[in-house]
């Protein structure tokens, strides 16, 4: 799981960052070595390590979904493989397997899209409100 994660999906290459956060050693050392925050910096760096559990979270529901597409779908992962494979070394493919299947069809979803689709209905409704913002500043001026 945890190679999934990290040489997959990129599950530990955030580059969340602060400055409040107080600078340690990369060279493991004891924990009395540690230094604390400061009082006033707690939100910022509270808020920060948030979003590291938060990108590694979606990286992880991300890995399920990719394991239940396999278990579900796992023959027609097969069929729509396409890159190179020296020999299917078992039925069940792996979620890099799934990852080369569907990540180029969720592209395609994004890109091309129907009209009547609820992306297109959400990209119109901001662009005309953006249109009548942009025509309303127009008028005042």
């Amino acid at each position: 799981m945890f190679d999934v994660l990290k040489n997959l999906l990129g599950a530990f290459c955030f580059h969340f960052w602060t400055k409040r956060l107080p600078r340690h050693s990369r060279r493991p050392c004891a924990n009395r070595h540690l230094k604390a925050p400061r009082s006033e910096h707690l939100p910022t760096v509270e808020a920060c390590w948030q979003a590291y559990e938060t990108f590694v979270l979606c990286a992880a529901i991300a890995q399920g979904l990719l394991q239940l597409i396999a278990l579900q779908f796992g023959s027609l992962v097969w069929q729509h493989h396409r890159l190179y494979l020296r020999t299917q070394s078992r039925e069940l493919p792996s979620e890099k397997t799934v990852k080369q299947v569907v990540a180029p069809m969720i592209i395609k979803q994004l890109i091309f899209f129907p009209k009547n689709s609820i992306i297109a209905k959400i990209r119109r409704y901001f662009a005309g409100a953006k249109d009548d913002d942009h025509h309303n500043q127009r008028r005042v001026a």
